[in-house]
């Protein structure tokens, strides 16, 4: 039987790299393609150069401060000034702005005379990343800009500059951010997309298998459990050597920080390639064709980015989604492998890497008990309308 395993494993192996385009160089090309691609998108790691609007009714030196400040921030970028709110209205719906900046008549006379002004801003929220992005920077400019203001107000009636900024700024808020200090982009999704990038390379080498190889008797006579675990092995271990080197650029190139252990980062990329390989290797067993079974495990591997937890957080799903969700191999990686990344630590570590080798290898029985079936039964491809004919 050893013999027997080792030689469905070199012919697996080596038929990787066979043909015109060798079907295990995708098991490279796309975690790596996923990680360059949309780490060149989240490059900028943040929002910035937000295009702004600005209607100032006041025109005083203190309304051009507040204008000033917003110039001066990397968020926004002014794209135009206007004379009504109609136009700065009409500026913001056609799109040529994502933010408007409305700063009243009598602004700065309200201010000094401690009545309060009101300014108003509003934004374009189609995109929420524009929208989250200037509501957040708008909130700390305003606070920075009142209570400079408001400093000098009190120091007008002889009060020290030291007390007049506790006395209008009372209470400060330290704040320290764990894991994505800058609140970057590419933190927060590149590792998870990555991921999604390494899962769809697997299912477009890997999920003909069974109907191309198994039901075809390539390998007849030998075990079906043999088969299946020297046939799956050889993908998993060039999946995982895409899998390193992703991360390699993710950390190297896109500056994606590297607190966790490379043992737990081996051992979680490992056990997630277990499942998804498992769950591939039940819909292979059930297609009929090669296109079918690459086409099927598509129903249940796209969605894996909504359902995983890496953009929406799982605890505010519904019931019905998370039970979804808890089916998908995305779900039990994705937050793990951030975490690892960005604070080299994660709760229920062991457990979810538990979770996903024990659905995978399960998968993998469940697989062959049904392959044994269909080939006692005699169903192979070439039995089945639209087969591709046994050999």
């Amino acid at each position: 039987m050893v013999a027997q395993f080792w030689q469905v494993f070199w012919e697996e192996f080596r038929a990787l790299f066979r043909g015109r385009f060798p079907v295990g160089t995708l098991l490279l090309l796309a975690p790596i393609g996923f990680t360059l691609l949309f780490g060149a998108i989240y490059a900028e790691n943040v929002v910035n150069d937000i295009p702004l609007v600005v209607y100032d009714a006041d025109q005083s030196a203190l309304s051009r401060q507040l204008i000033e400040a917003y110039g001066d921030s990397d968020r926004f970028h002014i794209v135009a000034y206007v004379t009504s709110e109609e136009a700065m209205r009409q500026r913001l719906y056609s799109g040529e702005a994502m933010a408007a900046l409305g700063i009243p008549q009598d602004f700065s006379k309200n201010v000094r005379l401690g009545n309060g002004a009101e300014v108003l801003l509003m934004v374009n929220s189609t995109n929420n990343m524009f929208g989250n992005a200037a509501l957040s920077a708008s909130q700390e400019i305003a606070r920075s800009f009142s209570v400079a203001v408001g400093q000098k107000l009190v120091e007008g009636l002889g009060v020290l500059p030291e007390d007049a900024l506790k006395g209008v700024y009372p209470v400060r808020l330290g704040v320290r951010i764990a894991g994505n200090p800058t609140n970057g982009y590419a933190p927060f999704m590149l590792s998870g997309l990555m991921l999604n990038g390494l899962q769809i390379g697997l299912m477009v080498a890997f999920a003909p298998f069974v109907v191309g190889v198994v039901l075809r008797r390539r390998f007849a006579g030998v075990p079906v459990g043999v088969v299946l675990a020297a046939g799956v092995l050889p993908y998993l271990l060039l999946a995982l050597v895409g899998y390193g080197l992703s991360l390699f650029l993710c950390v190297e190139v896109f500056a994606v920080p590297l607190r966790g252990s490379l043992f737990s980062l081996a051992a979680l990329g490992a056990a997630f390639l277990v499942f998804v390989a498992g769950a591939l290797c039940i819909f292979s067993v059930c297609s009929p064709t090669r296109e079918l079974s690459l086409q099927a495990p598509m129903v249940y591997i796209m969605p894996g980015l909504l359902y995983s937890g890496l953009s929406w957080p799982v605890f505010d799903m519904t019931d019905v989604a998370t039970a979804f969700g808890r089916c998908l191999p995305l779900t039990y990686a994705g937050d793990m492998l951030r975490d690892l990344l960005l604070t080299g630590s994660t709760a229920g570590l062991g457990e979810n890497i538990g979770i996903m080798a024990g659905a995978g290898l399960g998968c993998f029985l469940v697989a062959g008990l049904l392959l044994r079936l269909r080939l006692r039964r005699g169903f192979y491809a070439g039995d089945l309308a639209g087969g591709e004919g046994a050999p």
